[in-house]
């Protein structure tokens, strides 16, 4: 269910049709009732819609993240119903409560027609209300009645009823591809710590490469069911990797169930062509790749291949391996060659290679029928042919003219070039959560994250302003600044500001935190503010900034005090501090007095960085904690 009642939009125009028959999944039996709304990525509200610049009031007065809200587009009209047409704005997400209680599709359908026309008379009645001395949500009553229905259904779930799995369906109406964020996660409510025992239901997160035209992508519930069966509240969203203008057409977004899951590929149809445009080309490797058996003795790379990669790679076509080799050795010819670097999952071993190439796309979440594989060997072409559903196979001679292949263009973007490097990191971050299971201790260990902290700099002025108006779940002092009051404590020389960035194996987060300081008599050190992005909450980056101040000011040991005020929204900042085993005053104060050592987290690095200075040197602008 969409929140098209929000949707004002009057002369923008006809809605998009789809340029190509579009078969749409069908033989939906039941599906969960999703109420999808406009959201921002960084939201606070309701106090930022006074402190936030980007506030753009709807017709409820909830904020505007969409550039128009959420369209009825009935071009698009699957089993799943009417669908939504969306033109994100700057920070804007699609966000629903996560539930999996299933109804009849068609009670969901009725619901979806019935529901948007009440919503207005809903509404009318809150503003009436608020009119008369109502509190402020009384003018977004069907959001709040909405929401309050999406709690609920969260709460009866049968324990013993299981869905098949997430359905998506999307259309691309641009010409490019799109990079799209699925996320499923407990909801920052109800991970208010980390666990004495470490273990948490660890977030799910999907990219989600949508090319032009009709997308599909099926989850299968066994990857969500340690968050959706672990009784928390948690969030499902879709967050586009462009900040703002992305324009799509959601036409479903469900838990289901169906008559038949294996009818249910992820597909991708590129507009104007009748089959799928490829995007993982697989390899043999003995006599394909390269000239000679491996296991026999020396080979030689043909020449062609180096290029070959780096075009592909370029255009966004992912490339891999499946060979039957000793997978100890053909990996370490691939390095010796420069090939190795190119590849996503290389599968090297004595299985059958229809069965590998399967769990290969399994693994990159991508329909067979997108993968061309290349082999030397007709008893092998013949067997992936036969046990691989539409997948296109080529003899090795196919290699000199396969930049040319229609199937193989690809993109040219920079979006494309960085394809491979994304989901590498994806092969990381997975093969590490499986590893570690529900140790989360362990598996922030693994991460290699690495804290950055350096004196503010006034380049960094618009991301900090971001911060202290708009951080919610770990604001300690509970302050909303205004922009006046964000450049005064800026300008105040009687504080030490700094700014806090994080990085990981997987990528770089950016600048998360910022924190006014104030050394002071006797072995003090006081934090006036703290801001941290909820980005970082759950790896303690909170207790390692607590530790470098006090070997930075107080030589190991101080008494560390923490302006914390608490409001409704800010109990993760109260946790975190009882975690680390702050005194909880009745005032405005938390203290804790340290010791040596007491502050240390051993699973990350922490690097602090002084403003660089005309003439300084790189070791004068940075040293290692």
């Amino acid at each position: 269910m969409f929140e098209f009642d929000q949707y004002r939009g009057k002369g923008a125009g006809a809605p998009l049709r789809p340029s190509e028959s579009i078969a749409f999944v069908s033989g939906i039996r039941k599906r969960s009732l999703l109420i999808w709304g406009e959201h921002c990525i960084e939201c606070a509200a309701p106090e930022c819609y006074q402190t936030c610049d980007l506030y753009r009031a709807r017709p409820d007065q909830r904020c505007r993240r969409f550039e128009l809200g959420m369209r009825r587009n009935r071009h698009f009209r699957a089993q799943t119903g009417p669908a939504a047409e969306i033109v994100f704005g700057q920070w804007g997400k699609l966000e629903a409560r996560g539930n999996t209680l299933l109804w009849r599709n068609g009670l969901v359908s009725l619901l979806d027609r019935v529901v948007p026309r009440v919503q207005p008379l809903v509404n009318a009645f809150g503003r009436l209300v608020r009119r008369f001395g109502g509190s402020p949500p009384w003018t977004s009553l069907a959001f709040e009645l909405l929401d309050y229905l999406g709690k609920r259904m969260h709460k009866a779930l049968p324990q013993e009823q299981k869905p098949d799995g997430f359905l998506i369906e999307i259309y691309n109406p641009q010409t490019r591809d799109c990079k799209m964020k699925f996320a499923c996660a407990v909801a920052r409510s109800a991970m208010l710590s980390v666990p004495a025992n470490g273990k948490l239901a660890l977030p799910y997160w999907k990219q989600l490469v949508l090319a032009p035209g009709y997308n599909r992508y099926f989850i299968p519930h066994i990857e969500l069911s340690a968050i959706t069966d672990s009784r928390l509240p948690y969030n499902i969203s879709f967050t586009p990797e462009a900040e703002s203008g992305t324009r799509l057409v959601f036409i479903s977004a469900d838990f289901i169930t169906a008559d038949s899951v294996a009818t249910i590929n992820p597909v991708s149809v590129a507009t104007g062509d009748t089959r799928p445009a490829a995007k993982c080309v697989v390899f043999d490797l003995d006599n394909t790749l390269w000239d000679g058996v491996l296991l026999e003795g020396e080979v030689t790379l043909k020449s062609t291949v180096p290029a070959l990669f780096k075009a592909l790679d370029q255009r966004g076509i992912l490339i891999t391996v499946a060979s039957k080799n000793n997978r100890p050795e053909a990996l370490q010819q691939l390095e010796q060659f420069g090939l190795a670097d190119y590849l996503v999952y290389p599968v090297i071993n004595w299985n059958q290679k229809s069965e590998n190439i399967k769990w290969l796309a399994e693994k990159i979440s991508i329909g067979t029928d997108t993968l061309v594989f290349i082999d030397d060997t007709p008893f092998e072409r013949e067997e992936v042919a036969a046990a691989v559903n539409g997948i296109e196979v080529l003899p090795e001679t196919a290699i000199e003219t396969l930049l040319e292949h229609p199937r193989l263009q690809g993109s040219t973007t920079a979006e494309a070039g960085n394809r491979r490097l994304m989901y590498q990191q994806q092969v990381q971050r997975s093969e590490d959560a499986v590893r570690f299971g529900d140790d989360y201790l362990a598996f922030l260990r693994a991460c290699q994250i690495v804290v950055t902290i350096s004196p503010y700099a006034s380049e960094q002025h618009t991301r900090v302003t971001e911060l202290l108006q708009r951080t919610n779940q770990l604001n300690f002092s509970g302050t909303r600044y205004t922009r006046e009051a964000v450049d005064e404590a800026l300008q105040n020389t009687a504080t030490d500001k700094h700014v806090i960035h994080c990085k990981d194996k997987y990528g770089d987060y950016g600048l998360v935190g910022f924190s006014i300081t104030r050394r002071e008599q006797h072995g003090r050190i006081t934090v006036e503010d703290f801001m941290l992005s909820c980005r970082v909450q759950g790896k303690l980056i909170e207790k390692a900034f607590f530790s470098y101040l006090i070997d930075e000011y107080g030589g190991g040991a101080a008494t560390l005090a923490v302006n914390f005020v608490a409001t409704d929204r800010n109990g993760l900042a109260r946790s975190v501090l009882q975690e680390i085993g702050f005194s909880m005053s009745a005032g405005s104060m938390a203290t804790l007095a340290v010791q040596p050592g007491q502050l240390d987290v051993d699973f990350l690095t922490l690097q602090s960085a002084v403003v660089p200075v005309a003439g300084s040197t790189a070791a004068d602008q940075a040293h290692i904690s």
